[in-house]
């Protein structure tokens, strides 16, 4: 059984772009965000963003997955899904 909330992308405490040697501080960086949630019957709602700002928003019946960049500003910063199956956020670093 999946869990409600499933954050599968960006990991907490990460810190992105991955890269080897390791970048210095960045001023920005486009970040691959990932989730589902999953709740039974229709007419639920998920809310999904970054740090203070609602990015999304959907309906859905029994199960919804979402995966997009966003471009981010360098420092800490949470993603956060909030929903009718409950809610999950991770903290992490451009």
């Amino acid at each position: 059984m999946n869990a409600p909330v499933n954050i599968v992308y960006p990991i907490n405490n990460g810190t992105y772009p991955i890269t080897d040697p390791s970048n210095p501080s960045l001023n920005s960086a486009y970040i691959t965000f990932s989730f589902s949630v999953t709740r039974g019957g229709g007419g639920n709602v998920v809310k999904w963003g970054v740090d203070n700002d609602t990015l999304g928003e959907a309906k859905y019946y029994d199960m919804f997955s979402a995966q997009f960049v966003w471009k981010v500003a360098g420092g800490q910063h949470k993603f956060w899904v909030q929903g009718d199956s409950g809610s999950d956020s991770v903290i992490f670093n451009v």
